[in-house]
Parts: C-alpha cells; structure tokens; sequence
C-alpha cells in the first residue's frame, strides 16, 4: 500500500515533537497499517530538512508510546505496531492523572460518570460474563472479609472488583472509559471512606455478584443502584452542607500512593492484611 503520507512546513521550535505528531496524526489516519514500516531517520530528515539525531528523537517518542515498534538488520526499521489494551490505558491513566490534579473535575463529575458507565457494564457483565469473570469478581468479595486489611488494601480490593465487572462487559472502550473513573476513585474516596459500614459493602457487592452470576441484568442494574445510593448517602452525611459540584478533586488530600496506577488482582491477593 502507497503512503498519502504528505509533511508539513517544520516551525522553529521543537523540530523533533513537531514530526513525531505529524507521523502519529498519519497512523492513527490509516496512512501507514499495523506492520508497515515508517520512513527511515535518512529519509525522515531529507523530508523535512533536519538532522538524522532529530529524526531518530521523533522515532524514539512514537515507539516510547507503544505506537511504533523497532527493529535491526537489513529489513529493520520502525513499523506501525498495534498497543494493547493495557498499554493504552496505563498511556491514558498518566494523562488523566495530571488532568484530574490540575483541572476543575468536580466529585460530581466523576460520581455522575461513573453512573452513566457503570451502570452499562453491570447490565453488559450480566448478559456475557463468562465463569472466568464470575471468579474475578468474586475474588476480591472474599479478600474484603478479612477484618484486618488495612483501608488503603480493602479499597484496592473495592477497585479490583469493579475493575473486573468492566472487564466482564466485554466492551474496550468501557474499559478504557471507567479506567479513568477508578483512577481517582482512591482520591473521591477519602472524602467518606471513615464512614463506610464494611459489611454493607460486602453485602452490595455480593448481591451484585450474584446478579451477574443468575445473568440477570435488571437485577444487577438495581444492585448496583443500591450500591452508589449507600455511597452518595455516604457523602453527604461527610460532605455536610458542601455541594459535592463545588469540591474539586485537584483539591483532594494527596493519595498518590493508592492512585498510582490500577492494582492487580494478583497484587491485591498478595496485599498483607495489617497496615
């Protein structure tokens, strides 16, 4: 397949970035398919009049996102690769962190968000989970009754346990979507977390659990309406006479280390139960 590849005049600054954009813009419009091969660094300067070190720097940025992948010898070069799922979102996650920290997402936003998303992948996980999904979702209920997890292991496990309904729904783009929900949920959390009546939660996730397991939507779509009732109840009581649209999560306590990045199952299986 012939490249329609066609590069724009270079601006002063940042000669290296400018390029590595262009190529990124091209792939992602199909210009160049997942395993062709990309411009040599040669024929990248002489395009664009640059040094090869400024060629090979723009490479380097595409192939450090997962996007272009390397390789030596005299069929080697740079082909057009195609990320995994869990490469875009860790990708995505380091972008919406910073976002979440500096912008002006409201706890509304991320609560009325995760409604609108999770509402969708319980009814989804209902209809196609498979038994795989049945245990990991499971798995982290019965890690929860261990009375003597810390709070930051017993709300990992509470993300291992959606995190695995998302998956069970079978959508990417969910996924991807609700990852950036879970991201900062550790953050929204510590607005309430004291008040949080463990085996209330237990119990609503258990009952949504078993909804799944019947396959039976509109029974998974009530529990988990339940579930965030109990949360937003929750809140206010914690928030007082705050409005939850006027507490930014920028403005939350830093809590970097629960939010670093989505936890495992496993990780979360081998968490020690004592703070």
């Amino acid at each position: 397949m012939e490249s329609t590849f066609v590069p724009l005049r270079l601006e002063r600054k940042d000669a290296s970035g400018q390029i590595a954009r262009q190529l990124r813009h091209a792939i992602s419009a199909g210009q160049w398919l997942p395993g062709e091969r990309l411009p040599s660094e040669h024929e990248l300067a002489e395009t664009y009049d640059v040094a090869r070190a400024t060629a090979r720097e723009a490479l380097k940025s595409l192939s450090a996102t997962g996007l272009v992948v390397s390789a030596r010898g005299s069929k080697g070069g740079s082909f057009v690769a195609v990320p995994d799922a869990e490469s875009v979102a860790e990708q995505l996650s380091d972008s919406i962190r910073l976002w979440y920290r500096a912008g002006n997402v409201s706890l509304h936003d991320v609560d009325e968000a995760r409604w609108v998303l999770e509402m969708q992948c319980v009814d989804l996980a209902a209809r196609r989970r498979t038994e795989d999904d049945l245990e990991a979702i499971h798995r982290p209920i019965e890690r929860a009754l261990d009375e003597s997890l810390s709070t930051e292991a017993w709300l990992q496990l509470d993300i291992v346990f959606h995190t695995a309904i998302t998956k069970a729904a079978k959508n990417k783009i969910l996924e991807l979507a609700m990852t950036s929900v879970h991201l900062m949920r550790p953050a929204t959390n510590t607005v309430f977390v004291d008040l949080l009546d463990r085996d209330a939660i237990w119990r609503q996730h258990e009952a949504i659990y078993q909804a799944i397991a019947e396959r039976d939507p509109e029974a998974a779509r009530k529990a988990f309406q339940s579930h965030v009732g109990y949360l937003d109840d929750t809140r206010l009581k914690a928030l007082a006479d705050i409005d939850a649209a006027d507490v930014f999560v920028a403005s939350l306590p830093d809590v970097s280390r629960m939010a670093a990045r989505r936890p495992t199952t496993a990780e979360v299986d081998e968490t020690p139960g004592d703070s």
